[in-house]
Order: C-alpha cells, then sequence, then structure tokens
C-alpha cells in the first residue's frame, strides 16, 4: 500500500514537472510563465514528499523488527 501511495504521488509530481502547460492553463504572452513556475514547484515538491514517505515507513519498518532487542 505505502508504494502504490508513493508511486501514485511520484507519478503526480511527474505530470507536473514534465507537462505543466497541461496541467496548468496560462494566456500570458510574455517569456516567464508563473503558472509554468508554481507548476513545476508543485512536482517537485510531491516527489520530494513521496521520497520522504518512503524513508519515513522504511524507518518505522526497520523499528518495528529490531524492537525485540534489549526487552
Amino acid at each position: 500500500m505505502v508504494i502504490f501511495l508513493a508511486a501514485l504521488m511520484i507519478g503526480t509530481g511527474m505530470v507536473f514537472i514534465v507537462r505543466p502547460r497541461y496541467a496548468t492553463h496560462s494566456s500570458s504572452g510574455d517569456g516567464t510563465n508563473n503558472n509554468q513556475i508554481t507548476a513545476r514547484w508543485i512536482g517537485y515538491s510531491l516527489i520530494m514528499m513521496s521520497c520522504l514517505f518512503l524513508l519515513m515507513s522504511t524507518l518505522q519498518l526497520l523499528d518495528q523488527a529490531s524492537h525485540y532487542i534489549g526487552h
């Protein structure tokens, strides 16, 4: 279940990074598109959160496995 949620978050983040023009709509004609920059930041944030989620779940599993030592 954890891997499925992480894969879903990473996939959504990749959509925001790779194709921000499909995720957001903007009609501004200047060179810098703030909506695309925001979409990329959302994508990077989702990927980082999913990596932290996987790290914390791995640490939790390791803690459960070593809990009996010393008790």
